[in-house]
């Protein structure tokens, strides 16, 4: 799983050589904003003296790097997903001792820095539910990463990694024992509950309101796109599950997309397996003791459900 790389730095003249080589020609970068929401990776908006005078740019330490992103971004651009455009895609070397994601800046703010009445995120919702059923449209044999063979099996792809966050040093030394015992049964199980798996469908990966982008028009607020894919070929209810991971109501999101794709018989079961693992994902990379809390709380209510 991949470290945490909030804290790197960019120097200007970096930031114009990244600039430079894509638009060819002079740049001078006139400011750099670290932007709010991202959990992973050093996010900067550069500000330059061309068009379009402003892009995102993504930084990764050396030996990480950005092509499953640019990959996802394009094939969900190519399938009118609204998502930013890559502008170039760079490894560690001369122009960075950083891998870089240079990206359309999207207008607006995240849902998270937006005050929206309840008439405007019944609006926005909306418009991602739209996007979300149009986006859960697109199938194809198998499952697991874009440009991958894949696998037959929902269960093939999706159990080793709910294995291989448990089997996190992080994890198991922040779990208390009793807790790491109930996690333990209940992953036993847990293949169990997947067994009714949908077609391979594809997915945005990471919805959270840090990655949905709105913008304030004439007539309100308005969906502008959503940033950071971690595009696969899944079962979509893991998508669903994981949009009421820390309860967030997403009520009439869901209302509106249920309207157009209704839920599987069985899900709430399901998404109890999905938010699990999520939680663990949380325990991995904060280790605060909600994340604790929540991910012993899923395991015992699939043990209480079996």
């Amino acid at each position: 799983m991949p470290k945490l790389d909030t804290d790197l730095k960019l120097e200007t003249k970096q930031a114009e050589a990244v600039l430079e080589a894509w638009l060819g020609g002079s740049v001078a970068c006139m400011g750099m904003d670290r932007l709010e929401g991202g959990m992973l990776n050093t996010v900067l908006r550069l500000r330059f003296d061309r068009d379009p005078g402003t892009a995102v740019i993504k930084l990764s330490r050396e030996g990480g790097d950005f092509v499953r992103e640019a990959r996802a971004l394009r094939h969900m651009r190519e399938r009118a997903f609204p998502c930013p455009t890559v502008y170039d895609l760079g490894g560690a070397a001369s122009l960075l001792p950083h891998s870089y994601l240079l990206l359309e800046t999207l207008p607006g703010v995240h849902m998270g820095q937006a005050s929206l009445e309840e008439s405007d995120a019944a609006v926005v919702e909306q418009e991602l539910a739209e996007a979300m059923v149009a986006l859960h449209a697109h199938t194809r044999d198998t499952y697991g990463a874009l440009g991958a063979a894949g696998e037959q099996s929902w269960l093939e792809a999706y159990m080793p990694r709910l294995h291989a966050v448990r089997a996190s040093d992080e994890v198991g030394s922040r779990l208390a024992t009793d807790a790491l015992e109930t996690v333990d049964r209940a992953i036993e199980v847990c293949a169990e509950l997947l067994a009714d798996e949908s077609a391979p469908t594809l997915i945005h990966g990471d919805i959270w309101a840090a990655n949905v982008m709105v913008e304030r028009r004439d007539d309100g607020w308005h969906l502008s796109g959503l940033l950071d894919p971690s595009a696969e070929y899944a079962d979509a209810e893991m998508e669903l599950a994981y949009l009421r991971s820390f309860r967030t109501p997403w009520t009439h999101f869901f209302d509106a997309y249920t309207a157009l794709r209704p839920l599987r018989p069985g899900h709430e079961l399901r998404w109890l397996v999905y938010w699990l693992h999520t939680y663990l994902i949380h325990v991995y990379y904060f280790g605060d003791q909600h994340y604790c809390d929540v991910a012993g709380w899923a395991a015992r209510q699939i043990l209480a459900k079996v």
